[in-house]
């Protein structure tokens, strides 16, 4: 004989795990359509870009404005502070472009000349060369409003952001009204010697106010997760729904595999080819728009669904309030601990789900 009451419940869970799946698959659908490529296409409401380039060397700044239609007066800033390096905005030049063509006006100061250049003067330069680039800004109508500055490090550059945000009363540069950290790095990861000497400030000098959230590949092990660690365990005093450490794993499908090693958030694109060596009558002064994206390896859903849903909704969450408002509501989707939105990383050409992200919180003892 049958079991009717044991039949009952298994056709009742079997019900209830169906509409589980259908509402999850629903939830995955939506936020693909949220924040997937088509989604940032849609935020890119300039159809170009104009580039300004100052200086020469360590010295040179490039600054990327949203362009057709042009701006003017207060505008949303992003100083956006590359990897060791990284002085060609090749590099970074999808998120540029992206930033860009959404309304921001992207400040990339070069820093450094070559691997040669000392640590200990990357800052230095950083400012000199924001400070120019915002002179001949002003000399063009436009400057930053104070509530949606955002200093953007990624490797080194995070090391910078964070010391340029601590020490904003010597520098005079419009203050962050939040910080997006990318694989953080310091000076002792490349060099050695006095010129390793860390270039962080005295963390406790930061805002407790000041949104800071810190992205790291779960690969990358000998430099952006540990320093991520490291950084999200000294400013435990930052306000606990402002601070964020999430970690990017990498995944593999049907023989394509995603790393997220230290290069992870790199968005290459090659319209932003500007070699340091170009003589500053030949870099590019406009950059046409593109519709999607170059292709590139280093360009997927830990890009868009990742790094970039982070720098994009930190930018928003300011158009209401500065971070140091009462009002000020840090968004969710970043400055939470394990919510579905901001995990997801969207998904594989078949539509199978991509490894979840996960956050972690050295200031919460277990």
């Amino acid at each position: 004989m049958g079991h009717p009451v044991r039949g009952s419940r298994c056709i009742f869970w079997g019900a209830v795990l169906l509409a589980l799946c259908a509402v999850t698959a629903g939830a995955q659908q939506s936020w693909q359509s949220q924040l997937g490529p088509v989604a940032l296409e849609a935020r890119q409401i300039h159809a170009s870009v104009n580039v300004i380039t100052l200086g020469e060397g360590m010295h040179r700044v490039y600054v990327f404005l949203p362009a057709e239609p042009a701006l003017k007066g207060k505008a949303p800033f992003v100083f956006f502070h590359h990897g060791w390096q990284g002085m060609n905005p090749k590099n970074y030049g999808a998120l540029i472009d992206h930033l860009a063509r959404e309304g921001n006006v992207v400040v990339f100061p070069v820093y450094q000349d070559a691997d040669s250049t000392s640590p200990q003067i990357v800052v230095g330069n950083t400012v000199q060369a924001e400070r120019e680039a915002l002179a001949e800004l002003q000399r063009r109508g436009i400057v930053p409003d104070p509530q949606r500055v955002v200093y953007f490090g990624y490797s080194m550059g995070a090391a910078i952001s964070l010391k340029l945000a601590a020490t904003i009363a010597s520098t005079h540069l419009p203050a962050p009204q939040a910080l997006v950290l990318a694989a953080p790095g310091d000076s002792y990861h490349v060099a050695k010697g006095e010129e390793a000497k860390s270039i962080w400030p005295v963390l406790q000098d930061l805002p407790t106010t000041l949104p800071i959230a810190i992205v790291a590949g779960e690969d990358d092990k000998a430099i952006g997760l540990p320093t991520g660690r490291k950084l999200a365990g000294l400013i435990c005093a930052t306000k606990a729904d402002r601070r964020v450490l999430v970690v990017m794993p990498g995944d593999e499908h049907e023989g394509k595999k995603v790393g997220a090693g230290h290069g992870s958030p790199g968005a290459p694109d090659s319209r932003y080819d500007i070699d340091l060596a170009t003589p500053l009558a030949k870099v590019p002064t406009h950059i046409e728009g593109r519709k999607g994206f170059e292709e590139s390896a280093s360009l997927n859903q830990l890009d868009f669904f990742g790094y970039w849903k982070v720098l994009d909704a930190v930018i928003d969450s300011l158009v209401a309030a500065t971070s140091t408002s009462a009002r000020y509501v840090p968004p969710a989707i970043v400055f939470r601990s394990g919510t579905p939105g901001q995990l997801y990383l969207g998904t594989w050409p078949d539509g199978t789900p991509y490894r979840q992200a996960h956050v972690e919180d050295p200031c919460v003892v277990q």
